[in-house]
């Protein structure tokens, strides 16, 4: 869990923290910034996973 504040008022949100470890001389960093949000897109709302 982590806190997340919306103005004054602190709400607790569940967080998973995601690394992602590539050589940039074999992958372009734009790739991998792409596939990151690929991927929290998914994991956000499995549902995806079928389309």
């Amino acid at each position: 869990m982590s806190t997340v504040w919306d103005g004054d008022i602190p709400s607790p949100k569940p967080m998973a923290p995601l690394d992602l470890s590539y050589d940039h001389r074999v992958i372009n960093g734009a790739e991998a910034a792409r596939f990151m949000v690929r991927l929290t897109k998914l994991l956000a709302d499995p549902r995806r996973m079928l389309a």
